[in-house]
C-alpha cells in the first residue's frame, strides 16, 4: 500500500503480486483479496483497465468465498466504474446490478438506494426509462423520509432527469422542488447546492432562462464556497448556456472560460476540451474572432495533453481557421502545416488533403504564390484520387489564380 500511497504506479504491480503470493501460500482469502484490489487500482493508474477487471474479478470471487457481502459490493462498484471508463456501458448495467443484488443480502437500506440510484441512472442512458422509474420508486419507499433526507433528495433530482427526457418540465420541476426541500430540512449543504443547479437545469428545459440563471448563480456561489471544483465546472457550463440564451454573451464565454480552468486544475482534460470547444463556438457565433482565436490556442494544449494525435491534429485545424478568421495568417500558416503533418503521419489522408488545401489558401493570400498553388495542387490531386467533394472547392479556387 506504501508505493501506492506515494503514487509510485509503477512499483504497485509487482508489490501487489508478492503480496498475493504470500497470502495465498497462507490460504489467506481476505488478503489475497485485498491484493487483488489494490493491484487493480495500479492497473488503472497505469491505464491497463483490462487488467484491471481481471483483478477485481478475482477479488469478487474470493470475498464472495469468505462471505464477505460489503466486500462484494465495493468490487462491483470498482467493477461497474471501470465499465464506464471503457464506455462498456451493458457490462456497467450487469455490474450495476450484481450489486444492487448483494445490498439486498445486507439489509443495509442506505446502500441499496444508492445502488439502485446508480442502476436507474445507467437505464436512462441505456433508454430504460420505464425500469428506472420503478427502481427510483423502490429506493424512495425503503428510505426513511427523516433518517435518509439527502439520499432521498438526491433519487428526487434523478427522478427529475427522467422527466426531463419524457418532456415534461413542470413534472421535473416538481422533483426538483421537492429534493430542495428535503435538502434544507436535512440541513445538507452539499444536497441542497445539487438541488438547486437542477432547478436552474429544469427551468433552462422549459425556456425560462432568467430563473435558470438565478436557480445556477446561487448553486455557482454554494459550489465555491464548498470548494466543489468538479461541481463548479459542470454549473459553471449550465449557467453559460443560460446566458447565451439571454444573449449574454460575454457572460457566457467568461464563464465556459473559468469552467475549462477549473477542469484543468483537476485533471480532466477531455472536459476541458468539451468547454474550450463550446467558448470558441460561442464566440464564432457572438462574432467574437480574438475570443475564438484564445480558445482555439489553449484547445491545442489541452489537446497535445492527451497524447491523441488526431485530437491534437484537430486542435491545430481548429486554431488554423479561427487564425485565418482574426487574419492572423502567420498563425494559420503555421497551424495549417502542424495539422498536415500530423494527419500524414498517423495516416489520415483525406483530412491532410484539406487541410493542405486549406494552407495553399492561405500562403496565396500571404502572397506566397508558388507554395501556395504547390499545395494547392497537391491537395487537389489526392482528393480526386479519394473521390471527395472537397476537390471542387480546390479546383475553384486555383481557377481563380489562372
Amino acid at each position: 500500500m506504501s508505493h501506492l500511497q506515494r503514487g509510485e504506479l509503477a512499483s504497485v504491480g509487482p508489490a501487489a503480486f508478492r503480496a498475493l503470493e504470500a497470502f495465498t501460500a497462507a490460504n489467506d482469502r481476505t488478503g489475497a483479496a485485498a491484493a487483488h484490489q489494490v493491484a487493480a487500482i495500479g492497473a488503472v493508474g497505469l491505464g491497463r483497465f483490462s487488467e484491471a477487471l481481471n483483478h477485481v474479478d478475482a477479488g469478487i470471487a474470493l470475498r464472495e468465498s469468505t462471505g464477505d457481502v460489503e466486500g462484494v459490493a465495493s468490487l462491483l462498484q470498482e467493477r461497474m466504474e471501470l465499465c464506464l471508463r471503457t464506455g462498456d456501458l451493458e457490462a456497467a448495467r450487469a455490474a450495476a446490478e450484481s450489486q444492487v443484488t448483494t445490498w439486498e443480502r445486507t439489509g443495509d437500506t442506505e446502500g441499496l438506494a444508492h445502488a439502485r440510484h446508480q442502476l436507474a441512472q445507467l437505464l436512462m442512458e441505456l433508454g430504460d426509462d420505464g425500469r428506472a422509474e420503478a427502481l427510483v420508486q423502490e429506493a424512495l419507499y425503503a428510505l426513511d423520509p427523516t433518517a435518509h433526507a439527502r439520499a432521498r433528495s438526491a433519487l428526487h433530482l434523478l427522478y427529475s432527469n427522467l422527466w426531463i427526457q419524457r418532456g415534461d418540465s413542470d413534472r421535473a420541476l416538481q422533483q426538483a422542488r421537492t429534493g430542495l426541500e428535503m435538502a434544507r430540512s436535512a440541513k445538507n449543504r452539499a444536497a441542497e447546492i445539487d438541488a438547486l443547479q437542477q432547478c436552474g437545469v429544469v427551468h433552462a428545459t422549459g425556456g425560462e432562462y432568467p430563473a435558470a440563471r438565478r436557480a445556477l448563480q446561487e448553486a455557482l456561489v454554494g459550489r465555491e464556497l464548498l470548494k466543489d471544483l468538479p461541481g463548479r465546472a459542470s454549473v459553471l457550463r449550465e449557467l453559460a448556456n443560460a446566458e447565451l440564451a439571454l444573449g449574454e454573451v460575454d457572460e457566457a464565454i467568461d464563464h465556459l472560460g473559468y469552467a475549462a480552468r477549473t477542469l484543468r486544475q483537476v485533471g480532466n482534460v477531455v472536459g476541458e476540451i468539451a468547454m474550450l470547444q463550446a467558448l470558441a463556438e460561442a464566440a464564432d457565433g457572438a462574432g467574437k474572432p480574438e475570443a475564438a482565436l484564445a480558445a482555439a490556442t489553449e484547445l491545442v494544449d489541452a489537446a497535445t495533453r492527451t497524447g491523441d494525435r488526431e485530437a491534437e491534429a484537430g486542435a491545430w485545424f481548429m486554431l488554423a481557421t479561427r487564425a485565418a478568421g482574426a487574419g492572423d495568417l502567420a498563425t494559420a500558416t503555421r497551424a495549417f502545416r502542424t495539422a498536415n503533418e500530423i494527419q500524414e503521419v498517423i495516416g489520415l489522408s483525406h483530412e491532410a488533403a484539406v487541410s493542405r488545401g486549406m494552407l495553399g489558401q492561405v500562403l496565396v493570400a500571404t502572397g506566397n504564390l508558388v507554395e501556395g498553388r504547390a499545395a494547392l495542387e497537391a491537395s487537389l490531386e489526392r482528393l480526386v484520387a479519394l473521390d471527395s467533394e472537397a476537390a471542387d472547392m480546390v479546383r475553384e479556387v486555383l481557377a481563380e489564380l489562372g
